[in-house]
C-alpha cells in the first residue's frame, strides 16, 4: 500500500519536475499563451494582434520564438519556415474582430479560439479531456530528435470551475 500512494504521488509530481529550470517569457499585455518543449528552452509564444480593443482580423495572432539557448538569454526571433510549416504556425479557420479559431501545424485537429473579454483583453481557449481550458502554456514531451511527441501537458484554468489545472494529452500516431 506504501509502494502504491508513494507511485501516486510520484505520478502526480512528474509535470512539475518535467520543467524545472524552464524560462518564464516575459508578461506581455496580449499574451494568449507559450509553448516549450523537452528537447530545449526555447519557447515559442502566442500574441494577441490588437487594433485598440478589437482583433486584427488579417492577422489576428502573433507567433514568434523566444530564444534561450547558445546564451541568447530571450532573443526574440521568427519562426523559421519549417517551424511554420510543420510545428508552430497557425492556420486561421475563421476570425471577427471578437474573436478567432486557429489551429497549429503541427496538429490541425485540435482547434484554438481566441475571445476578448469585456475589457478588451484576448484570451485563447482550448478543449482538452471533456475539459474547456483557459490556456496559459502547453509543454510537449518530444522524442530525443523532436520528430514525435508523446503527450502535451495544458496548463490554465478550467473555464467552467475557475481553477487552475493541468491536463495531459496523450497524442496518437
Amino acid at each position: 500500500m506504501k509502494r502504491m500512494l508513494l507511485f501516486l504521488l510520484l505520478c502526480q509530481a512528474l509535470p512539475a519536475f518535467a520543467q524545472k529550470g524552464y524560462p518564464m517569457p516575459p508578461e506581455n499585455a496580449s499574451r494568449l499563451f507559450y509553448i516549450q518543449h523537452s528537447n530545449n528552452h526555447n519557447t515559442f509564444v502566442y500574441d494577441a494582434n490588437l487594433a485598440g480593443k478589437k482583433l486584427n482580423t488579417a492577422n489576428p495572432v502573433s507567433v514568434y520564438r523566444l530564444c534561450y539557448n547558445k546564451g541568447k538569454a530571450g532573443l526574440k526571433e521568427e519562426l523559421s519556415t519549417l517551424q511554420r510549416r510543420i510545428a508552430y504556425g497557425i492556420t486561421v479557420t475563421a476570425a471577427d474582430a471578437a474573436s478567432c479559431t486557429f489551429t497549429l501545424a503541427a496538429y490541425p485537429a485540435k482547434k484554438i479560439a481566441v475571445h476578448l473579454d469585456k475589457s478588451g483583453r484576448a484570451y485563447a481557449t482550448v478543449h482538452v479531456n471533456g475539459k474547456n481550458i483557459v490556456l496559459k502554456k502547453m509543454f510537449l514531451l518530444v522524442n530525443k530528435s523532436g520528430t514525435n511527441v508523446v503527450h502535451i501537458d495544458f496548463y490554465g484554468r478550467d473555464a467552467t470551475a475557475g481553477k487552475d489545472l493541468v491536463e495531459r494529452f496523450y497524442v496518437k500516431e
